[in-house]
């Protein structure tokens, strides 16, 4: 990760103004470039994602050939451009920012029309490479000692122009374990999550939502809980009705299970639907046991709830709607507020928040595997509760509290 925390730079226009670089990766491209290091500054470029616009309407339509859309370069000639993620523009009706791999393949460059390349027009950190095409041989050589990144590469990447106190940052940092996962600046409501099409097939083939109409059904459930299935609430909640009324019954699984099963037999619920949910109490327990032992959990400690999985997730699933242009910033701005004062409501703490968000999501999909579902879900829980920079060592979770 970058050293520098989003400190301001004099800016290089001589104007008396400072400027802030948006995340430490544009920090990273002005400096090289102060330097005159352009190895340096591409090794960035080829490290970190970066981005392009093609025209919506052909990205939607799936077409097999798609040009990427040129801008006119410092020399009066049309060229290839390329974003960081800090960087990227305001939104375009017309047009899709989608990943670029660098160096552009031979097939990009338009036969012989283009041959420069700007990056990050009109910010300090960026520049213009008018040869960029005959360059690619080099590059390439460059990326081999650029670390490859995986999919499960988390890392906590921060916007220093974005929102770092108040309820929206709150709300966004709720969302923190799928941000940090996934790569993505945790606090943003930006035109892309992380990149158009990424987004949109998300939403398609992991939510089955297509349309503006699914993603605001999805998002009302999140927000309400009911995305996740409700057994798991209802034990988690007879425990605490069980643990504030007998203190460290909690500890004693058996006395879970008894209060669980005279309640579910005065609801009706017949000898096999008690066994289930005696064992899912078991499953619970089992987890919890794990989450001690890897810090999740305190000694002590257990899970009060669940909800947190529906609403970390809600985050994350508005800003996919907003990427995929099936909601607008305003939309999604109060769905993220609104995810963070239902996160307030029912835990006091980032640390009970975040067990409850990884038991919600374990008992879903990992079926005590405790392989990618858990590790995917533990590692950002690592990064947040420890990192100094994490908006979770940084911003109250009772807003009024003091830092």
């Amino acid at each position: 990760m970058f050293a520098h925390m989003g400190m301001p730079i004099n800016n290089p226009a001589g104007q008396g103004a400072t400027w802030v670089a948006p995340t430490d990766v544009e920090r990273a491209l002005f400096e090289a470039k102060s330097r005159g290091d352009w190895d340096a500054y591409v090794s960035v470029l080829l490290g970190v994602d970066t981005f392009s616009y093609k025209p919506k309407d052909r990205v939607d339509n799936r077409k097999l050939v798609i040009n990427w859309l040129p801008e006119q370069g410092p020399e009066g000639k049309e060229c290839l451009v390329v974003y960081t993620r800090g960087e990227l523009p305001p939104r375009r009706h017309d047009a899709v920012a989608c990943e670029v791999t660098l160096p552009f393949p031979p097939e990009e460059w338009w036969g012989g029309e283009l041959q420069g390349m700007l990056v990050n027009p009109g910010s300090p950190s960026g520049t213009y490479f008018p040869d960029a095409k005959r360059k690619r041989r080099h590059w390439k050589s460059l990326r081999k000692s650029v670390p490859k990144r995986g999919h499960d590469a988390d890392q906590l990447l921060t916007r220093y122009t974005g929102p770092l106190h108040g309820p929206l940052a709150h709300g966004l940092a709720c969302g923190g374990h799928l941000s940090v996962h996934n790569g993505v600046i945790w606090n943003e409501v930006g035109d892309v999550y992380s990149h158009y099409e990424g987004d949109v097939e998300t939403l398609r083939e992991s939510w089955g939502v297509t349309d503006r109409a699914g993603w605001q059904t999805q998002v009302t459930a999140l927000l309400e809980g009911r995305n996740s299935p409700i057994e798991p609430e209802f034990l988690l909640q007879v425990r605490d009705d069980l643990a504030r009324q007998y203190p460290g019954s909690q500890r004693d699984p058996s006395m879970w299970q008894q209060a669980a099963a005279s309640v579910l037999a005065q609801k009706g619920m017949g000898p096999p639907g008690i066994d289930a949910m005696m064992q899912l109490i078991g499953r619970i327990a089992r987890y919890e046991d794990r989450f001690r032992a890897d810090g999740i959990l305190p000694p002590d400690g257990y899970v009060t709830s669940a909800l947190g999985y529906d609403f970390g997730r809600a985050v994350n699933f508005a800003r996919w709607g907003l990427s995929a242009r099936f909601a607008e910033p305003y939309e999604v701005e109060q769905v993220v507020i609104k995810a963070g004062e239902l996160t307030r409501q029912v835990y006091g703490t980032w640390e009970s928040f975040s067990a409850g968000y990884i038991l919600g999501r374990v008992l879903r999909f990992d079926e005590e595997a405790f392989g990618h579902m858990y590790e995917s879900a533990l590692t950002p829980h690592r990064i947040l509760t420890q990192d100094s920079g994490s908006p979770w060592r940084n911003i109250p979770f009772a807003l009024d509290a003091p830092r």
